[in-house]
């Protein structure tokens, strides 16, 4: 395997805080933000042990962290290639699926009440991670978990808990926060 970066420390101990004990049962499961496939590799072994669960893995793969947005352009050197290692990385796991393209694109294409776990750490602006979460809601099913990644990440003025609390303000009532620290769950109620 080829990985540039390990990111997944806060990711595998949500999940242990989320699923003390792995579940067994089918799961469909969507990563928004898949980069080379760490956390793919991890949230497939862990939440994916059924044979019918699957996980798909929504990004671009582009190049460049977010095309145009000059405020997170430190960030492009990393992502050179990552679509290259993300397909090794992932080629011997076949509960990931590849959806290549944009959040706003794929998640459309999901079926409604459908996602049992969603992690949302695709592009980090406030905008799009409240836009992530608007629109993969009607998808999850009831008790689904929605897990954000760096709730209190803060670069460059760009702070992306100002999207998540504009969500969770919006849709209060609907949830139940599960984890509230560098990272964010809820349980759809």
């Amino acid at each position: 395997m080829s990985f540039t970066l390990d990111l997944t420390g806060n990711l595998k101990t949500s999940l242990k805080t989320l699923y003390p004990n792995p579940p067994s049962d089918k799961l469909m499961c969507v990563e928004i933000g898949a980069f080379e496939g760490r956390g793919s590799i991890v949230l497939s072994d862990y939440l994916c042990s059924h044979e019918r669960s699957k996980l798909l893995c929504i990004d671009p793969f582009d190049d460049e962290y977010v095309k145009g947005n000059e405020k997170v352009a430190w960030w492009n050197d990393a992502c050179k290639g990552q679509y290259g290692r993300f397909k090794q990385n992932t080629a011997s796991y076949p509960k990931i699926i590849e959806c290549k393209g944009t959040s706003d694109d794929m998640i459309p294409n999901i079926q409604d009440k459908s996602v049992d776990f969603v992690y949302i750490d695709g592009d980090h602006s406030p905008e799009q991670v409240y836009k992530d979460a608007k629109n993969i809601f009607p998808k999850m099913s009831p008790g689904g978990i929605v897990l954000f990644d760096d709730y209190l990440w803060k670069v460059n003025n760009v702070e992306t808990r100002l999207g998540i609390d504009k969500f969770l303000a919006e849709y209060k009532g609907q949830y139940t926060i599960l984890i509230n620290n560098y990272q964010l769950a809820f349980r759809v109620d």
